[in-house]
């Protein structure tokens, strides 16, 4: 096809006209410009003793070591260290508190005047620029093992607001204790046991010891003895003998054994010990006994659980008897009758639904009981309660009574009952 020319001239003006649009829109962009990225601002470590860096005038004070370590400290030591600190910074120091945490105790706060003299610091008073202020704190290691530390926290108007100081120490015990604890294990109320447990000094000389005044458990008898004494009556090593029985009561038995020398502790001037109780201001110790006290006539498990149960379901109890007496055996049986849990409800509505079964060891000291659930009725539906009566035989514990209980729920995993077939239309 041939192009007029008046065709030709409006298609190159409309050619020109696109390369100069394109032209100015190039021209117009220009290369995007990066964002300033503000840098974050430090946030002052409290309590580090490290410097916050100054964006403005502040008060500061400045310690010249937060931390102490004492070393090695023998437990029961009252160890006092005094931090020497100023104030430093353009503005004067406020100091409005200075608490310490557990194990801890401040004595006191004091600045140094112009005279060289120290006085009590009152909090919140200003403290002008290059006051020497010094703080002395104890660190109480009774009852510490091993390690013993403690902070106190200054509140000032330093810009890290809390600065702590901190104080340590090794902890030893003053006696060497073999064995450290004394365990009787299981026993009966007829038994006689004896244990005997030795405290030596860590240290070289001789010393007293004595056990604290207190009433002790029943059966319970403790004897203390040096070995090879001075002529005061000192040794360096005391055997301490426990003895557990006769008539010790039925039970758990679990007694500490408070003893004292009479050797000083370092440092000990408070007349509490922190805790709202005398200080003891003599070099201690505490053992402790237990032991598991079983009666002449002893059960276990003490209570029957048969946990959540279902209508017509069968769960077997173990219960395990045994006489500790060494004149008594039980007899070929034992007569067992189920009741209701208390006085006021003396029946067992369910007795039917139970059974039980008792064996004998050859040397008739054991019994084992099973009690079995054969099952619920249908209805029962609730919580429900009683007791086991078992006739022992023995003169001084004729008959014991074991507690056993459960919750029978129908919806327990139980089969559903067949769904009721629809009534024909128009039937009866």
């Amino acid at each position: 096809m041939t192009l007029s020319r008046t065709s030709k001239f409006l298609l190159a003006s409309l050619a020109l006209c696109s390369s100069v649009g394109v032209g100015f829109a190039f021209q117009d962009q220009k290369p995007p410009q990066p964002v300033p990225i503000p840098s974050p601002t430090p946030r002052p470590q409290e309590g580090s003793g490290d410097p916050k860096p100054a964006t403005t005038q502040a008060a500061r004070l400045d310690v010249d070591a937060v931390d102490h370590d004492f070393g090695s400290s023998i437990e029961g030591e009252r160890l006092t260290h005094t931090f020497k600190m100023r104030s430093s910074g353009p503005e004067p120091l406020v100091i409005t508190a200075a608490k310490p945490t557990c194990g801890c105790t401040v004595a006191k706060l004091e600045v140094r005047k112009d005279d060289g003299s120290l006085e009590v610091y009152k909090f919140g008073d200003p403290l002008p620029v290059g006051t020497s202020i010094e703080l002395t704190a104890e660190l109480n290691t009774q009852g510490k093992h091993q390690q013993a530390s403690s902070k106190v926290n200054v509140t000032c108007n330093d810009p890290r607001q809390i600065v702590t100081l901190g104080l340590n120490a090794k902890v030893d015990t003053y006696f060497q204790i073999t064995p450290a604890t004394i365990d009787f294990g299981q026993m009966s109320t007829a038994d006689v046991v004896e244990r005997v447990m030795t405290v030596a000094g860590k240290k070289p000389g001789n010393f007293m010891l004595t056990m604290e005044q207190r009433p002790l458990p029943d059966g319970m008898k403790v004897q203390i003895t040096p070995r090879d004494p001075d002529a005061a009556g000192k040794a360096n090593i005391w055997e301490v003998k426990v003895t557990m029985g006769p008539g010790c009561k039925e039970g758990n038995t679990g007694y500490p054994i408070n003893l004292k020398s009479d050797e000083q502790i370092a440092g000990a001037h408070s007349a509490d010990d922190g805790h709202g109780h005398p200080a003891s201001t003599t070099y201690g110790a505490t053992v402790m006994v237990t032991a598991r006290v079983n009666g002449l006539i002893s059960f276990e498990p003490q209570y029957i659980s048969f946990g959540l149960v279902r209508p017509g379901q069968v769960m077997p109890r173990t219960l395990t008897i045994k006489s500790y007496d060494p004149n008594f055996s039980f007899g070929d049986t034992l007569d067992i009758r189920l009741v209701g849990p208390n006085e006021t409800k003396p029946e067992f509505p369910y007795s039917s639904s139970f059974a039980h079964t008792v064996k004998m060891s050859e040397d008739h000291k054991t019994a084992t009981v099973e009690l079995t659930l054969n099952g619920l009725p249908e209805t029962v539906d609730g919580s429900f309660q009683g007791r086991l009566m078992i006739k022992t035989g023995h003169p001084q514990k004729p008959e014991i009574p074991v507690l056993f209980s459960g919750v029978c729920r129908p919806g327990v995993s139980g089969q559903q009952p067949p769904p009721t077939p629809p009534k024909p239309v128009g039937g009866k």
